[in-house]
């Protein structure tokens, strides 16, 4: 969590190693991590999502169109070119993607950041089903307060660290101003 600002896209960009940052950031010989940005692009936006699949994950035709299914790409939906899906069909098929790597880390970045509620509620049911680890940005309290377990806040170019959930750091950020505010 973090102002606009604050370094939270950057650092994820520092973990991915999409920007030099000061220090080494290493990932365990076992993390597999996929990456959903706040702003999804395809190198192939001409490409309908079944080629998309079928090119870009290398499946078979039947792989590609179950897979596409399971992400309600249904019948026709299926040739659709990529450059023509609204922003919540393209982090479908983004994630869809991503899911069929076998990823055990999932960062997203605003990940329902511009999505109609439709697509907002097919995110989070995707992300409920995961069973992986998650590390997410984002400014929708509704999220946050379903998904986190742990709290890093950004903040004068400090991270602070708060284990639990969202309810739980709101109390506890309460607690903390009313006792400053008392011993003022």
């Amino acid at each position: 969590l973090g102002d606009n600002g604050t370094g939270k896209t950057t650092f994820i960009n520092c973990l991915l190693g999409k920007e030099d940052c000061q220090g080494k950031i290493a990932f365990g010989p076992t993390v597999k991590w996929g990456y959903l940005p706040q702003i999804i692009h395809f190198d192939h936006p001409e490409r309908t999502l079944y080629d998309t699949m079928l090119y870009e994950k290398n499946c078979t035709p039947q792989v590609a169109r179950d897979r596409l299914g399971a992400f309600l790409f249904q019948g026709e939906d299926v040739f659709k070119q990529v450059g023509n899906l609204s922003g919540g069909e393209q982090s479908r098929l983004r994630l869809c993607m991503l899911m069929d790597e076998k990823i055990n880390l999932l960062i997203l970045d605003e990940p329902t950041n511009h999505l109609d509620i439709q697509s907002r509620e097919w995110i989070e049911e995707a992300v409920e089903e995961y069973e992986g680890n998650l590390l997410f940005v984002s400014h929708d309290r509704y999220f946050i307060d379903r998904f986190a377990s742990r709290i890093w806040l950004l903040e004068n170019g400090q991270i602070t660290d708060f284990r639990g959930t969202y309810q739980e750091f709101q109390a506890a950020r309460a607690r903390a101003a009313a006792g400053q505010a008392a011993s003022d």
